[in-house]
C-alpha cells in the first residue's frame, strides 16, 4: 500500500503526465457491476486501489478530464457501502479494526475531495443520506460493522441533502438517544425532598430523553439558570452561598456540585445512602454499547447542524437533550471509585465511555446555539443557561477523582472552548457575568494539589490559556469587569500568602 500511496501522490502533482498510471489504479478498483451483485466481495488489492483513488481526489484540485473516472469509481464504491456491513464483503483477514481503519481513511479522503469539488460534493450528497439511513437501520449479523462505519462518519462527515438531514436527526434521536431507559440524577429540589423523606419514590426521566420534560419546572428554566449564574455578582451574596478553602483562604463557589447535595455521597445516615445507590444504579443501567451509540449520535447530529439548517423545533429538541446530559455530568463525576458496583477494567471502560458522551453532548450543545438570533432576548437567556452548565461541568471535572484521566482532560478542554466561544458572542455582552464564575474556576484549578510544582497539570494549563484569551478580548471590549476580575484574583492571592505567613510564624513559635 505504501508504494501505491507514493504513486498516487506523484500522480496528484502532475495528473497529465501520469494519466496512464491513474487509469491503471482505476482498473484495480472493484468493477461497478460486481458491487451491485447480491453478495459482493472485495479483495485487499481492491480496497487499496479505492483508497489510492480517493486520496488522489483529496489531494488534486478538480480537473474534469482527469477526475471523471476516479470520481465515478469512488461514487460507486460509496453507494455499495451498505453491502459492506456484511463480513463476507471483506477479505477474510479483515477484522473490525482493519475495517474501521479503512472507513476512516476512505471517508476522510471523500470529505476532503468534496471540499475541492462542488460538483463531486453534489453527487455525494445525492445519495449519502440514504447510505446513512441504511447504516442506522441495519440490524443483524453486520450491526457491529455498521456501527464502525457510523463511528468513522462521526470523524469525517460527507455532504447531505437538507431533506435527508431532518430524517437523519430524527432517526438518531429515536434509535440511539431517546429510547435509552435510564433514570436521571435528581434535581436540587428533588434531592432535598429525598433527603428528608427517604421512603418517597420518584419516577425520573432519562438524562438523555426529552419525552418526560416538564416545561413548568422552574428549576430547569432558562430564567432560573440566568438568575443562578448572575446571582453571585456581589461578594456578600457569593460568600453566603458557599465557599472552598484554599490554603486557609475562603473562595466563593456556587455550582451544581453543591446543588446535587454533597452530603449524600458520604453516607450521612439519612437518605444520603439511598440517593447514592440510586445515582449509581441509574448510571449502571446504561450499557457501554448504548453509551457508544449516544456518543455516535451526538457527534453525527453535530456534523449535520454544521452543514444543514433544520427545523428549529428539532434543533430545540436536540438542545434540550444535550442540556439534560450536561445536567447529569456533575452527579456522575462526583461518584468515587468505591461507590460503583463495577470495578477494574469494566469500570474504567464505563467511565471513559460516559465521559466521551458528555464531551460529545457539550460540543452539540454549543453547535445547537448557532441558529439562534444573536440579538434576541431568548438567545441571551439560552447563552447564559449554557454558560452556567459549562462552568458547573468544568468545576465538576476539576474536583473529580477522575480528573487525571485523559478523556476527562479532553472533556474539560471542550467545556472551556465552549465557554470561550460564548464569551466572544454578542460583542462581549456576557463578559461581566462570565468573569464572576471564571474567578472561582481559576482558584479551584489552583487549589488542586496536582497543579503545584513543576507539573502543574493539563487542566491548569487549559484554564490559564482560556483565561488569557478572555482577558485579551475583554481588555478591548469592556475593560471594567476585566479589571475587577484581575483585582479579585490578586486579593485572593494576597489572602493566601497572608495565611501561609501566619502558618509559618505559628510553626516557628512551636519549634
Amino acid at each position: 500500500m505504501e508504494a501505491l500511496t507514493e504513486l498516487c501522490d506523484l500522480i496528484a502533482e502532475n495528473p497529465e503526465q501520469f494519466s496512464e498510471k491513474l487509469a491503471w489504479i482505476c482498473s484495480r478498483c472493484p468493477p461497478p457491476e460486481s458491487l451491485l451483485g447480491g453478495s459482493p466481495r472485495v479483495s485487499r488489492s481492491h480496497l487499496n486501489a479505492v483508497l489510492a483513488i480517493a486520496r488522489f481526489l483529496a489531494r488534486c484540485p478538480n480537473q474534469t478530464d482527469h477526475h471523471q473516472r476516479p470520481q465515478s469509481m469512488v461514487l460507486e464504491f460509496l453507494r455499495s457501502v451498505p453491502s459492506s456491513f456484511n463480513q463476507s464483503f471483506w477479505p477474510q483477514s479483515y477484522g473490525q479494526d482493519a475495517i474501521s481503519a479503512f472507513y476512516v481513511d476512505f471517508l476522510g479522503y471523500v470529505a476532503k475531495a468534496t471540499e475541492l469539488s462542488p460538483d463531486f460534493a453534489t453527487e455525494v450528497a445525492g445519495f449519502a443520506g440514504e447510505v446513512l439511513i441504511t447504516a442506522l437501520n441495519h440490524d443483524g449479523e453486520g450491526s457491529g460493522i455498521s456501527r464502525v462505519f457510523l463511528m468513522a462518519l462521526s470523524q469525517n462527515f460527507p455532504p447531505i441533502l437538507p431533506s435527508d438531514a431532518e430524517r437523519l436527526v430524527t432517526s438518531l434521536l429515536d434509535q440511539f438517544v431517546v429510547s435509552v431507559p435510564v433514570s436521571a440524577p435528581m434535581s436540587p429540589r428533588e434531592a432535598g425532598a429525598a433527603a428528608s423523606e427517604t421512603s418517597t419514590s420518584s419516577a425520573q426521566s432519562s438524562p438523555i430523553s426529552v419525552n418526560h420534560y416538564q416545561p413548568n419546572d422552574s428549576s430547569m428554566s432558562p430564567a432560573n439558570e440566568v438568575s443562578r449564574l448572575s446571582g453571585s455578582s456581589s461578594a456578600a451574596s457569593a460568600s453566603s452561598k458557599g465557599s472552598v478553602v484554599i490554603n486557609g483562604g475562603s473562595v466563593a463557589l456556587k455550582s451544581s456540585i453543591e446543588q446535587f447535595g454533597v452530603s449524600y455521597a458520604f453516607g450521612d445516615g439519612g437518605g444520603g445512602a439511598a440517593m447514592l445507590r440510586q445515582q449509581v444504579s441509574s448510571f449502571e443501567e446504561e450499557s457501554v454499547e448504548s453509551l457508544e451509540k449516544q456518543e455516535i449520535a451526538f457527534e453525527l447530529i453535530g456534523h449535520i447542524l454544521d452543514k444543514v439548517h433544520i427545523d428549529p423545533k428539532l434543533v430545540e429538541q436536540v438542545r434540550l437533550i444535550a442540556k439534560k446530559q450536561l445536567q447529569s455530568l456533575s452527579a456522575f463525576l462526583k461518584l468515587r471509585k468505591r461507590d460503583w458496583t463495577e470495578q477494574g477494567p469494566l469500570l474504567k471502560t464505563r467511565i471513559n465511555t460516559k465521559l466521551s458522551v458528555f464531551q460529545a453532548a457539550a460540543r452539540l450543545k454549543i453547535k445547537s446555539l448557532s441558529s439562534l438570533d444573536s440579538e434576541g432576548k431568548s438567545s441571551k437567556r439560552l447563552l447564559l443557561e449554557t454558560l452556567a452548565l459549562l462552568v458547573d461541568a468544568s468545576e465538576a471535572c476539576l474536583l473529580s477523582v477522575w480528573r487525571k484521566l485523559r478523556i476527562c482532560e479532553e472533556l474539560f478542554s471542550s467545556l472551556l472552548a465552549g465557554i470561550l466561544q460564548i464569551a466572544l458572542t454578542r460583542g462581549g455582552q456576557l463578559l461581566r457575568v462570565l468573569l464572576i464564575r471564571l474567578k472561582s474556576l481559576v482558584l479551584t484549578a489552583c487549589a488542586q494539589a496536582d497543579t503545584w510544582g513543576n507539573s502543574q497539570g493539563a487542566m491548569f494549563e487549559i484554564v490559564m490559556k482560556t483565561s488569557c484569551e478572555i482577558i485579551e478580548f475583554g481588555w478591548i471590549k469592556d475593560r471594567a469587569p476585566v479589571d475587577t476580575f484581575i483585582l479579585g484574583l490578586a486579593s485572593s492571592i494576597r489572602e493566601r500568602n497572608d495565611y501561609e505567613e501566619q502558618v509559618s510564624f505559628v510553626l516557628l513559635v512551636i519549634e
